[in-house]
């Protein structure tokens, strides 16, 4: 409860001190001031007339992209036999080797395999 006591009159005070300081501004600061924000808001219109237009036309490129790559149909790629049997024979080898030797799967459940796969 203290503490919100504290914060609530930090609160009262910097607002007092902000209202004296906006007070104290000179008439000609103010304009300066004021001015940025009348020619920002002057040349708002202008930046955003074109904003729709172009995010549709944005949206209707994209659209049409999307159509045309779905629209194409790829050619059909011709099929290697040659690269299919060797990749087969492979994986056959792979597991011949696999199944001659169990140790293999001894050794790679070790603390050796796992040390050497660390390094």
């Amino acid at each position: 409860m203290n503490q919100d006591n504290r914060d609530a009159r930090f609160d009262a005070a910097m607002r007092q001190l902000h209202g004296v300081a906006t007070e104290r501004i000179s008439g000609r600061t103010r304009l300066q001031l004021q001015q940025p924000a009348r020619t920002a808001s002057a040349a708002r219109p202008a930046m955003h007339r074109f904003g729709w237009p172009l995010a549709a036309s944005f949206a209707a490129v994209l659209a049409l992209m999307v159509g045309l790559q779905l629209q194409h149909d790829p050619a059909p790629l011709p099929a290697a036999p040659a690269t299919a049997n060797a990749v087969a024979d492979n994986s056959d080898d792979i597991d011949a080797v696999l199944d001659e030797n169990p140790d293999l799967y001894l050794w790679l459940a070790s603390n050796d395999a796992y040390a050497l796969a660390m390094e």
